[in-house]
């Protein structure tokens, strides 16, 4: 790729333009030199012609001059002097040559002294000093005018300024060094492309990565280094961007120059003028193999993870099934036992039976909860509107009812809703406030309230209440299974409630947390990824 356009003496329209700029300036030496050697009405039109060549000259151009056939100024040149500032004693002859750069006059003096040998027109770019010392580029043409007999008569010349033009050609090619610099310093395969999509650049990490030789372009440079099962689409969709003007984003395999195959995310954007036209693609194809090689592994991990989950899921059913029936007769004899002989047993044998049975009736609420721990994890989530506000008053409404003599007060805040799966959030407050019920059951003057919060930002619910609280040394072992930071005397309960809490609000993408103080209270605080309250 070049960022540097041809320069204009190249093109044939350049070309074209130094001829008919050449023949000009032959011409206004010839009716310069005719005006002079005629009188009358005649030396007044070739006036006329005389001003309005010197005025096209000096359109277009700084410095006109002749020279005659050896190279010397033997005539006066005011353009020449106009600009150099050199008089007629210091351009003379062969004195205009000190207003050249001295870098440049040796090769002057060559292309000179060919073009005399030759008699033909020559060009070439050189720096002149202005009358103020500073050098500027000029480009050089100068043609032979010939005499009658076919001779030299003289030379006729024109000094072009181009040192805009060389500045914004030497922009380009800094533009262009710095852009391969910055491309081979980086990790990712930099790749450039006019607007038709054919590939014109690629910078050291191709060459590096598939050993292709220098110098191919279009699709021809890539086609066969990306996967066969991947070239159909990836060429579509290249193509189809070009044509709408859309980036291109795709996952492809590239071979390597080992032969191997390393997956790569290629991007491409356009780059548009003023007038929203594509002047250029300019794309990277960054090596992702590692990260798709651990997507794989991670793939593999979950189908392996869910198979045994599902080998759980049913070992734990069938476990659970076995375990329940012995413990139904254990309990079902000890009632039979305790019915039909309460009469001959002591007091001892009534409470060993009693015990016997309330542990049978832990266990089986035990394989129940642990059950219903296992079913949170693996239960699709089916998210809606959900009411708290309403699901927490009903809640509260059962427990009142299991214990009518309970005097506790309870304040649910009005328009608590969230966006979650509805069994699961019952889930979570049927367990807060089952613990806000039984911590307060021994508390005077019992408050419970659900209300709405904000942590970090992001909406969220508490449940407070004024019960036993705990110490805040053990907060995190809240919501790990079967801990309890109480005897199963003082509050009854399994020690899986708050774990089941814990992985509900953990698959809703949120939070759980809790404050305490022994004596004091509790407040546990939750929010839900992407549920809010209103």
């Amino acid at each position: 790729m070049s960022l540097v356009e041809p320069t204009f003496s190249t093109t044939l329209e350049g070309q074209r333009f130094i001829a008919a700029l050449a023949e000009s300036t032959a011409r206004v030496v010839q009716l310069e030199k005719e005006a002079i050697d005629q009188a009358g009405s005649a030396e007044e039109i070739l006036s006329v012609h005389l001003e309005r060549y010197r005025s096209l000259i000096l359109a277009i151009a700084q410095v006109v001059w002749t020279l005659d056939p050896d190279g010397a100024m033997i005539e006066r040149q005011p353009s020449w002097a106009a600009y150099t500032g050199q008089s007629f004693e210091d351009y003379r002859r062969w004195g205009w040559l000190e207003a050249v750069h001295p870098d440049d006059r040796a090769r002057h003096a060559e292309v000179w002294a060919r073009a005399v040998s030759a008699g033909a027109p020559y060009e070439l770019e050189q720096r002149l000093r202005h009358r103020d010392g500073s050098y500027r580029d000029f480009s050089v043409r100068a043609v032979p005018v010939l005499a009658e007999d076919g001779s030299i008569r003289e030379w006729a010349g024109i000094h072009t300024d181009i040192t805009e033009r060389k500045r914004t050609e030497q922009t380009w090619r800094d533009g262009e060094r710095r852009f391969r610099e910055l491309a081979d310093s980086m990790p990712q395969i930099v790749w450039t492309a006019p607007p038709d999509g054919h590939f014109d650049y690629y910078n050291r990490r191709w060459y590096e990565f598939t050993g292709r030789p220098e110098g191919m372009s279009g699709d021809e440079s890539w086609r066969d280094v990306v996967h066969p099962d991947d070239q159909e689409e990836c060429l579509a969709r290249w193509h189809g961007a070009i044509r709408s003007g859309d980036a291109y984003e795709i996952e492809y395999r590239l071979r390597h120059r080992s032969g191997s195959y390393h997956w790569f995310l290629r991007r491409a954007l356009p780059v548009r003028d003023p007038a929203g036209r594509i002047t250029r693609w300019f794309g990277t194809c960054t090596n992702i193999d590692g990260v798709k090689h651990k997507e794989e592994v991670l793939r593999r991990a979950k189908e392996e993870t869910e198979a045994a989950n599902r080998d759980l899921e049913a070992f734990s059913y069938s476990v659970a099934h076995d375990l329940r029936a012995p413990l139904r007769s254990i309990d079902g004899f000890s009632q039979a036992i305790l019915d039909d002989n309460a009469d001959q047993l002591d007091a001892q044998g009534i409470s060993y039976l009693t015990r016997v049975r309330a542990a049978a009736q832990r266990m089986a609420q035990l394989i129940d909860a642990l059950l219903s721990l296992a079913s949170v994890s693996r239960a699709e989530l089916r998210k809606e509107r959900v009411d708290i506000t309403h699901l927490a008053r009903g809640i509260m409404d059962r427990l009142r009812e299991t214990d009518p003599a309970r005097g506790a007060t309870v304040i649910v805040a009005d328009g608590l809703t969230a966006e979650g799966d509805p069994k699961l959030l019952a889930a979570i407050m049927e367990n807060l406030l089952g613990n806000a019920w039984k911590f307060t059951g021994q508390t005077p003057e019992a408050h419970i309230e659900v209300g709405a919060t904000t942590k970090d930002g992001q909406a969220g619910f508490f449940v407070r209440d004024n019960g036993a609280g705990f110490d805040m040394a053990y907060a995190d072992k809240l919501f790990g299974a079967f801990q309890r930071l109480h005897t199963n005397t003082e509050f009854p309960g399994t020690g899986i409630g708050l774990a089941t809490v814990q992985r509900i609000v953990s698959r809703h993408g949120g939070r759980i947390w809790a404050q305490s103080e022994l004596a004091r209270g509790a407040t546990f605080f939750f929010t839900l990824g992407s549920g809010a309250t209103s």
